[in-house]
């Protein structure tokens, strides 16, 4: 069975010693995953970490807000206000699967100039 406090210690541990002195970028998406592993490389890194939340326009109602609320303590947490760059995007496509695609790409797009910016 596994110890649950002790596995998160030896986590927070880990995300210190490989980021060291450096600055770390994660992507947060409000989901469990993504949540569960900025909350912990915080714990570790403090403010060398930015957490980044790309609102796209496609979230449910609140759910930025929600973020924002749940993410407070983070001094580096940076939400992207990309709406209009996804409506754009996405301008015209009908297509599900290619709609996916572009999605995809523009978060991507998104995520690394923050990325850049923190480099």
């Amino acid at each position: 069975m596994v110890d649950v406090d002790s596995f998160i210690d030896e986590k927070i541990e880990e995300i210190a010693d490989a980021v060291g002195d450096a600055n770390a970028v994660i992507g947060l998406s409000g989901g469990v995953d993504s949540s569960t592993a900025a909350a912990l490389a915080y714990e570790a890194i403090g403010d060398q970490l930015t957490a980044v939340y790309v609102d796209t326009g496609l979230m449910r109602k609140g759910e930025t807000d929600q973020i924002r609320e749940t993410f407070d303590y983070m001094d580096s947490l940076r939400i992207v206000e990309a709406q209009n760059r996804f409506v754009d995007a996405l301008a015209g496509e009908t297509d599900p699967e290619e709609k996916r695609h572009v999605i995809g790409e523009q978060f991507i797009r998104e995520f690394e100039e923050v990325a850049r910016e923190v480099d």
